[in-house]
């Protein structure tokens, strides 16, 4: 059946119930309002009774099963919800391979969890479930899409807010929509019919904008201080081991060394984009950085990077912070060699 991401379920469920819907990805905010949308339209379509499982290592198979087979005579017509952890137990995927032929009229089966969809996908049990239900694939927000999604929600929740503010929101709350939403909630019972600005929500806002290591790169690939600079902030608050950000650095600067070196050797970009499996999507983001960083200053990111990971792994860094930081501000704009961690003294 149907593969749809998370705006395009509203459309589908306007149809008519699937039998099955298979709901995965790793933004718990959309996913949460796909199930709340379905039990919606459920409910609306006299599916009255909402059972809900979750798949662990002491889940009782039997209980579910007999819930699918339980005749339509002597029961309502129900929405079966299954969460599935991250892993799952030696026997789960001949179970969910059964579930295709228990499926009926008098059931809706969801089944959901936060393994990243493409993973899932491949999957025995997910393949064949596939021909019965519409599969919903959850993805993060990029910061257009994100900043998209704001607009929507502060029009349906009838808020007026500037440019500035809007700005303003989306650095504090990017990467986490849940936190997002319940600022515009609140927003919309404190400032009923008030045009809100930057400053107006600055006094209000509180910073729950939290971040992978993946989008820090994103930002110092586009060249984005203010932005970099705020997420490996909030990447530290929240404890992410210094090493990660540093892998995510050292990756991103040798995809960008490849790059360069090919370049200037006459091999088109597109052929060593497809080698390093960067996808289209983000080609803009290292074509801004090939802009600005030369061979010869990768090469010198690269040693940075070296004394770091020395410098870390003997505990002879005494601000791991400002480090950081001075790797991050480095890769963002070549500036000139007044400080450098080769220079620190091992003694």
């Amino acid at each position: 059946m149907q593969k749809l991401y998370a705006n395009q379920l509203a459309t589908q469920l306007q149809q008519g119930l699937a039998a099955c819907y298979l709901i995965f990805g790793e933004e718990p905010l959309q996913k949460l309002e796909a199930i709340d949308a379905i039990r919606l339209a459920a409910k609306g379509q006299g599916y009255d009774e909402r059972l809900s499982f979750t798949l662990d290592n002491q889940f009782d198979w039997s209980q579910l099963h007999n819930e699918l087979g339980a005749m339509s005579l002597f029961a309502e017509k129900r929405l079966i919800e299954l969460e599935l952890n991250q892993k799952l137990p030696p026997t789960a995927s001949d179970q969910l391979k059964q579930l295709a032929s228990s499926l009926s009229p008098d059931i809706v089966l969801v089944l959901h969890g936060q393994r990243g969809f493409a993973e899932v996908s491949k999957l025995a049990w997910f393949k064949q479930l596939q021909q019965f239900a519409v599969q919903v694939a959850i993805y993060p927000l990029d910061d257009r899409q994100s900043r998209q999604w704001l607009q929507q929600r502060a029009r349906q929740l009838q808020l007026q807010l500037t440019a500035d503010a809007f700005n303003l929101l989306q650095h504090h709350s990017a990467g986490n929509l849940l936190a997002a939403r319940q600022e515009l909630e609140k927003l919309a019972l404190t400032h009923p019919d008030q045009l809100i600005d930057a400053d107006v929500l600055a006094d209000f806002l509180a910073d729950h904008s939290s971040f992978t290591v993946f989008q820090l790169g994103d930002a110092i690939l586009a060249g984005e201080g203010p932005q970099a600079m705020h997420r490996l902030q909030r990447l530290l608050q929240q404890d992410l081991e210094p090493a990660i950000i540093v892998w995510q650095l050292q990756r991103d600067i040798q995809q960008l060394h490849q790059l360069q070196h090919d370049q200037q050797q006459g091999i088109a970009l597109s052929q060593t984009y497809k080698q390093l499996a960067i996808w289209p999507k983000r080609q803009p983001l290292y074509q801004q950085a090939l802009q600005r960083l030369s061979l010869s200053y990768l090469n010198y990111l690269l040693q940075e990077l070296a004394a770091f990971d020395r410098l870390y792994k003997a505990g002879k860094l005494a601000d791991i912070t400002t480090a950081l930081s001075h790797l991050v501000c480095l890769f963002l704009q070549p500036v000139p060699r007044t400080y450098s961690l080769q220079q620190h003294n091992d003694d």
